[in-house]
């Protein structure tokens, strides 16, 4: 990127960019608008849950993770969203049960016993 404003419009979530691209061909005209995709690489491979196994208090944002029968809270950060999923950071795992409604109404240490999620 050549020039970035550092700055997001909290109403569209957008962040004006300035980008230097090579244009042999000629078919983009100077001073015009485009949409670009960017990829976003990661160091190394995320998780997603289920976004409805997110919970948020005005503490914290967590997931319920299910271990010997008892529930815990995992703080997490969010991430990037695609469909139903939404990318967590945490002390999470893959392989971890995760509550697939996460509320704080199902307290840490609570007796938990799982039942898988039928696929859609």
């Amino acid at each position: 990127m050549a020039r970035i404003s550092h700055s997001v419009d909290v109403k569209t979530r957008t962040m004006p960019v300035e980008l230097d691209v090579s244009n042999p061909s000629g078919r983009l005209d100077p001073g015009t608008f485009s949409e670009v995709l960017c990829p976003v690489e990661r160091p190394n491979p995320t998780l997603f849950v289920p976004s409805t196994a997110v919970a948020t208090t005005l503490e914290r944002v967590f997931v319920v993770r299910l271990r010997d029968g008892k529930a815990e809270w995992v703080d997490v950060k969010t991430g990037a969203t695609s469909g139903g999923l939404i990318e967590v950071f945490g002390d999470l795992r893959e392989g971890d049960i995760v509550a697939l409604r996460g509320t704080d109404e199902l307290r840490p240490d609570a007796q938990v016993t799982p039942r898988l999620a039928s696929a859609k």
